[in-house]
């Protein structure tokens, strides 16, 4: 639907106020303009979609054939609600599911072998805290991050998983406003995963000194793949000699290791994961969607063939749009830290399931 006269005369003073248009027309509805390249670019688009927040008008900003187009859209709502009724049923849910895993645990013939006196509702309730605080810091640092950049969310809406596997597939915050510009699509997407991955160090530490070092072969169990942070921590804080001896984890110890799973699918560089806002902001739209697929490879060859396949249907079918502002480029210091930080952690978590 075409604006009417005087929204497309406000909304042009209101763009010509921050920038030099160098031409000017309606597109199928929609006011667009070339405008001319400026060092402020970033800063002059913010102020723009400020002045235009709440007012049902959204500034997208593109380059095409060497030229800058600045659209004015209609906005109506937001990006997502936020049901502070589903968030308390799902974080419930996964309360129980948490706790009948650590159930599980502790209550295994593996324990009752190595610690008859154990103090079963104490090593329950640890493990429900630390897995807790390790996916709710994991969403705590997203919440930072967009409050420091005036980006609403949802609430954190956790999910419930198989006890067998920890009871929990980790959280999610619903994002309810747009990413203006690369800085804050990086930040936001980095800060669940490196204050999540800080959270699963300081678990793992907690736990390994809680585990049990046991003779090889006297009790019967699942020998799980360690990434290389985890088995780092077990040198510092558990060495012994595992030629002959096994390391029976305690709960806890396993909540770090859960935390070190998550961080690495999370920092994968494929559509709306985390590392998907992280590449997204680095590298634009053109090599992100090449470092997307190899993403989809990593999981894949890791032994994660199931998050693989649902990672690439996110990233056929929705793939990253972008923050409004995809012309500026992503700050140098941000860029930096993006390009050491992030392979590094992908590295420490790294884990497969085949060995």
């Amino acid at each position: 639907m075409a604006e009417s006269m005087v929204d497309v005369t406000s909304i042009e003073a209101l763009v010509r106020r921050f920038f030099n248009v160098e031409d000017f027309s309606i597109q199928f509805g929609v006011p667009t303009f070339i405008i001319s390249p400026t060092p402020d670019l970033k800063l002059k688009f913010k102020s723009l979609y400020d002045c235009m927040k709440g007012s049902g008008y959204l500034p997208i900003l593109r380059k095409h054939d060497g030229k800058i187009f600045l659209r004015v859209f209609r906005f109506e709502g937001g990006f997502g609600g936020s049901n502070r009724i589903a968030a308390i049923v799902l974080f419930l849910a996964t309360l129980a599911t948490i706790t009948y895993s650590g159930y599980l645990q502790v209550t295994s013939l593996s324990f009752d072998i190595v610690d008859p006196k154990r103090n079963v509702p104490l090593n329950i309730a640890l493990y429900v805290l630390c897995l807790l605080a390790v996916a709710g810091l994991h969403e705590f640092g997203h919440k930072i991050a967009s409050k420091v950049h005036d980006v609403e969310t949802s609430f954190p809406y956790f999910i419930p998983g198989p006890p067998e596997i920890g009871g929990t597939m980790g959280a999610i915050i619903v994002q309810r406003s747009p990413m203006v510009n690369r800085d804050q699509l990086f930040d936001v997407g980095l800060s669940g995963p490196l204050i999540g991955f800080s959270a699963a160090v300081l678990v793992s530490i907690l736990g390994l000194r809680l585990s049990y070092i046991i003779p090889k072969g006297m009790i019967y169990g699942v020998y799980i793949p360690v990434p290389a942070i985890f088995d780092f921590l077990v040198q510092v804080f558990r060495p012994s000699d595992f030629a002959k001896y096994d390391l029976l984890l305690h709960p806890v110890a396993f909540a770090g290791w859960i935390g070190f799973l998550v961080t690495f699918i999370n920092l994968m560089p494929i559509s709306q994961l985390d590392g998907g806002h992280v590449s997204r902001a680095i590298f634009g739209e053109k090599y992100y969607k090449v470092i997307a697929y190899i993403g989809v490879l990593i999981l894949m060859f890791s032994g994660f063939l199931l998050m693989a396949l649902l990672a690439l249907f996110m990233q056929i079918y929705r793939g990253h749009p972008g923050p409004l502002d995809d012309v500026s480029p992503l700050s140098f210091k941000r860029r930096v830290l993006g390009l050491i930080l992030v392979p590094a952690i992908i590295l420490l978590c790294f884990t497969s399931f085949y060995y």
